[in-house]
């Protein structure tokens, strides 16, 4: 048996193999090492090799991955760099997960968003995968992807309908932060860890307690407790850290053509990177004009930074949700036994730091940054059992008449454990008279998290503020993207006959989420006691 474990990163992305030979303990995860497409990083643990989440479009349906496009960019000259920089595509999985997309790119006449540069780098992955292991006489039987904690419905569709096409064996999805605390060998019945997953694009928090499957059974399960996150990475960091720069200069982004801004946020990407082994870093960048700047910053700096810009602000507020959840259930700060820190923006001095605050320094750990998420994925493919919540929150979207707006009715709370069943059904009213059919928007809510910063005329930042907001996502839109027509059946309709009435109850609704995480739907019509709708699937929740 062949499991492999593919951790699709923003920045970096880890593939993983165990190779089990019916011996639970002798067999032991691997990362792959593909080539000319392998960056090196060092660890504590160790060399990691992971390759960079890069494409550049070479050609017609020609391409470079990974550490080929940094080997491409270091060989270039300036005038080569400007002209091609749009070829260029990098932090596309961030795209993926955002509810805003890019616009496509057209090249030598084709188009490339995110969700067809993803797919043109995974398929690349997966082939140069499969000969890896064909030279070994070796065949995955399993694949495991992981995802981010507050991946939408829309994420893990695509990565379905990817799956679909390149038919790939035997496909498993779990969460990053879960695999996590599975990849630092966290398999003793019991114990209780936060895995605090921050790289290149998401911050994701989850708190996670081993358990014996029964007392006669070796196997373990990993349950989440409790989870966070929050929409910041390394990405954002290189920006803040390229604008702090700027504003020294008295200059600001749109002075820069892309190809000078991408040079700067290099630059910026490489002293944040020594920052987490030195004090403090110098380099030398040339503008536009050809003129050459001192690039200095230290670690006391680069807080200061991340500080004003409320950066570890957010990371604070993500950690107090995922202690507040675990309090509501009983379980306090003090029983956490250990904190693993995953992802490179985990291994800046401040963010250490700041966890180090919250749980002491005996507690955190960072052994394996980057490779725990793809290690402890391969965990699934032995004797695991996973046990988890709903990572958001559903509700109902309905249309007060009488208000002229539109209302959210939450039918199941983020943190809810499946399978479950709501102990209330909703009761509903026609919303205008003479209503024949009833169309149930449902969709994932989700707390949303925005810095807005203000500028003053030279650049220098001058205020910046911490914005929230609830983000809803109808499941409507998903599936009508999944079929590809304008169908409101992919969804739920009750159809009312007799024609409905303002003012009068009219249909009531069961609800329940089964042990695939598939929302149900039973609708009876309240005028003719007819069931309308009968144990019906709606949606894949996530």
């Amino acid at each position: 048996m062949t499991i492999i474990a593919i951790d699709f990163g923003t920045s970096n992305t880890a593939i993983a193999v165990l190779m089990s030979t019916g011996d639970r303990d002798g067999a032991k995860p691997k990362t792959l090492h593909l080539g000319d497409l392998a960056r090196r990083f060092a660890t504590p643990e160790g060399t990691a090799w992971l390759v960079p989440s890069l494409v550049y479009v070479n050609g017609k349906e020609q391409f470079l991955f990974g550490e080929q496009v940094r080997s491409l960019d270091q060989s270039q000259d300036l005038q080569n760099k400007s002209k091609q920089s749009k070829r260029l595509f990098q932090g596309f999985k961030r795209d993926l997960v955002a509810s805003f997309r890019s616009p496509a790119r057209e090249l030598d006449g084709n188009f490339y968003d995110a969700e067809a540069i993803a797919e043109i780098f995974l398929t690349e992955l997966w082939q140069r995968l499969n000969l890896e292991l064909k030279a070994q006489n070796l065949q995955p039987t399993q694949l495991i992807f992981t995802v981010p904690v507050g991946s939408f419905e829309a994420y893990l569709h695509w990565f379905s309908n990817f799956a679909e096409k390149l038919q790939l064996p035997n496909i498993q999805i779990i969460d990053e932060s879960t695999a996590a605390a599975l990849g630092y060998a966290i398999t003793r019945p019991n114990a209780l860890v936060l895995v605090i997953d921050f790289g290149g694009g998401t911050l994701d928090l989850s708190l996670v307690r081993t358990a014996p499957i029964s007392q006669n059974s070796p196997a373990i399960k990993a349950e989440a407790i409790a989870k966070s996150d929050a929409y910041i990475g390394g990405l954002d960091i290189d920006r803040l850290i390229a604008e702090y720069f700027l504003g020294q200069w008295e200059m600001t982004r749109s002075q820069l053509s892309e190809t000078d801004w991408l040079n700067l946020l290099e630059l910026a990407e490489q002293i944040k990177i020594q920052l987490s082994r030195v004090q403090e870093v110098q380099t030398i960048w040339i503008d536009p004009h050809r003129i050459s700047h001192k690039l200095r910053l230290n670690q006391a700096e680069l807080m200061e930074i991340l500080e004003q810009n409320q950066l570890l602000e957010q990371l604070r507020e993500a950690i107090d949700e995922v202690l507040m959840i675990a309090l509501n259930k009983g379980t306090s700060k003090a029983a956490i036994e250990q904190v693993l820190l995953v992802g490179g923006s985990c291994q800046i001095v401040a963010i250490q730091q700041l966890i180090i605050s919250y749980f002491g320094k005996s507690k955190v750990k960072l052994g394996k940054p980057f490779e725990a998420v793809a290690h402890g994925a391969l965990v699934l493919g032995q004797a695991i059992a996973i046990e988890d919540h709903l990572r958001h929150s559903y509700a109902i979207r309905l249309w007060e008449p009488y208000l002229n707006q539109y209302s959210f009715y939450t039918l199941f709370a983020k943190g809810t454990k499946y399978p479950c069943q709501r102990s209330e059904p909703l009761i509903l009213q026609a919303a205008i008279a003479g209503q024949a059919e009833i169309w149930l928007d449902i969709g994932e809510v989700a707390d949303i998290a925005q810095v807005e910063v203000t500028y003053d005329g030279s650049g220098r930042m001058t205020s910046s503020q911490l914005l929230k907001q609830s983000d809803f996502r109808s499941l409507a839109a998903t599936s009508k993207k999944k079929s590809n027509q304008d169908n409101p059946n992919q969804v739920c309709i009750a159809r009312l006959d007799p024609l409905g009435e303002l003012g009068r109850d009219r249909i009531t609704i069961d609800f329940a989420i089964d042990d695939r995480r598939v929302l149900i739907a039973t609708i009876t019509d309240l005028l003719t006691n007819k069931v309308l709708i009968n144990h019906q699937a709606i949606a894949k929740l996530e």
